[in-house]
C-alpha cells in the first residue's frame, strides 16, 4: 500500500480537481495528509488468526466477524449497487491517456503532474487518473508492476461511480488476500513452495 503517493497528489492538485472528486465515492482520499502506517507485525498476527471459512477472527475463544459493512464504515464506500467486474477488464478513457505504454505507479504520477502543472487540462482526465492511482495503491495493491487487473472502463464516466458497488469489491480483493496470505503461511510451515502472488510481500 503506497498512500504517500496520494498524499502528494492531494497537495498538488487545484481547487477545481478536488472540487470534482469530492463528487465520488472516493472523496475520502482526499481527508488523506500523511501516509498511512500499515505494521506487517498486526498484518502477520491478523492473518495467522483467519478463518477462511468462517470469515472471521479468532480472538482466544471468540470470532470476530469481518463483513462488507466493515469496509463500508471505514472507507465510506456503498454496499448497494452493480457488481465491479474484474473478469474482463476492459480498456476505458483513461487507458488512452498513456498511448500504449505501460501503466505503472510512476506513469500515472507523471501524467497526473503533468495535468497539475497546466491547470488547463482536462478536469474528469485528472480524476480518472487519481482513481485509478488509488485503486492499485490503496483499494487493490498488487506486487506486479504493470497495472492490468483493474475497472478500467468504470471510469469512462465520472458521474455513474455511484452504480457500482465498491464497498464489495474491496472487501472481496480485501478476502482474498487474506485467504492468499493465510495458504501461502500454511505452505511456508510445512515447507512446500510458497505461490502466494499479490500478497507475496508480506510473506517474511
Amino acid at each position: 500500500m503506497q498512500t504517500d503517493v496520494i498524499v502528494q497528489i492531494n497537495r498538488e492538485m487545484s481547487p477545481f480537481q478536488r472540487q470534482k472528486l469530492e463528487t465520488t465515492p472516493f472523496k475520502w482520499l482526499l481527508c488523506l495528509e500523511e501516509p498511512l502506517q500499515v505494521s506487517n507485525v498486526v498484518v502477520r498476527e491478523l492473518v495467522s488468526r483467519w478463518s477462511s471459512i468462517d470469515l472471521c477472527f479468532r480472538i482466544r475463544e471468540y470470532l470476530v466477524p469481518f463483513s462488507v459493512f466493515d469496509v463500508c464504515l471505514y472507507l465510506g464506500l456503498g454496499v448497494v449497487a452493480e457488481e465491479v467486474n474484474f473478469e474482463h477488464c476492459a480498456p476505458g478513457v483513461v487507458n488512452k491517456l498513456f498511448h500504449d505504454n505501460d501503466i505503472t505507479v510512476n506513469t500515472i504520477l507523471a501524467k497526473l503532474r503533468d495535468i497539475t502543472v497546466n491547470r488547463e487540462e482536462n478536469v474528469d482526465d485528472f480524476c480518472r487518473l487519481y482513481i485509478l492511482l488509488a485503486f492499485c495503491t490503496f483499494y487493490f495493491p498488487r506486487s506486479s508492476r504493470t497495472i492490468t487487473t483493474v475497472p478500467f472502463a468504470c471510469l469512462d464516466n465520472l458521474d455513474n461511480l455511484y452504480i457500482y458497488n465498491w464497498g464489495a469489491a474491496v472487501y472481496g480483493f480485501l478476502v482474498l488476500s487474506l485467504n492468499r496470505l493465510l495458504s501461502c503461511t500454511i505452505t511456508r510451515k510445512t515447507m512446500l513452495p510458497c505461490k502466494c502472488l499479490d500478497a507475496s510481500h508480506y510473506c517474511r
